[in-house]
């Protein structure tokens, strides 16, 4: 499912895309299949690739789905590309944060309004585990990571148009900064 804030942040519960939320380990066993000890640490995946992975491993052919099948990062045949997950919160609220897409390093957050108060965000999770700092938010050297920012935008825009977003043309107007 999901993990839950216990504290961190001041928060409890979950409905934000802090890691203690949004971070859940995936545990996958299939004996003579996939051998045991194998460990996939660096690349963010989504619940949704579960589907298309065990009918992969049951060598079914490929389903209508919005996931992909993690197979190749599993046996090790996969590239060192990016990968990116996004979570996403349905609310009408326009003061949160509707949006997040996360890579192994870096995560973005924004709202799925383009008129939203509510400023972007990006944590650089190698140098800020913690989230403390939004490099996008009051950072004096916001324009720094506007780039970094642009290129989580436009990955998120990618996402949203596979999956038939309603908030792809509101994202795509956000200024980064």
């Amino acid at each position: 499912d999901h993990g839950e804030m216990l504290g961190s942040h001041g928060m409890r519960e979950k409905k934000v895309f802090y890691e203690e939320s949004v971070h859940v380990p995936l545990m996958i066993r299939f004996p003579g299949r996939i051998s045991p000890g194998t460990l996939v640490d660096d690349k963010p995946i989504s619940h949704i690739d579960l589907f298309p992975t065990i009918l992969d491993y049951l060598g079914v052919s490929k389903q209508p789905s919005d996931g992909e099948s993690l197979r190749t990062f599993i046996d090790g045949s996969g590239g060192n590309d990016e990968t990116y997950a996004v979570s996403e919160w349905d609310t009408d609220d326009k003061n949160v944060p509707h949006l997040m897409i996360r890579s192994k390093r870096w995560k973005f957050l924004c709202p799925c309004y383009a008129n939203s108060k509510i400023m972007n965000v990006l944590y650089d999770l190698k140098h800020d585990p913690n989230e403390m700092n939004n490099l996008l938010g009051r950072n004096p050297d916001k324009k720094k990571y506007a780039p970094q920012g642009m290129v989580m935008k436009e990955q998120l825009v990618l996402w949203l148009e596979k999956v038939g977003s309603q908030c792809i043309d509101d994202v795509k107007k956000r200024q980064i900064i």
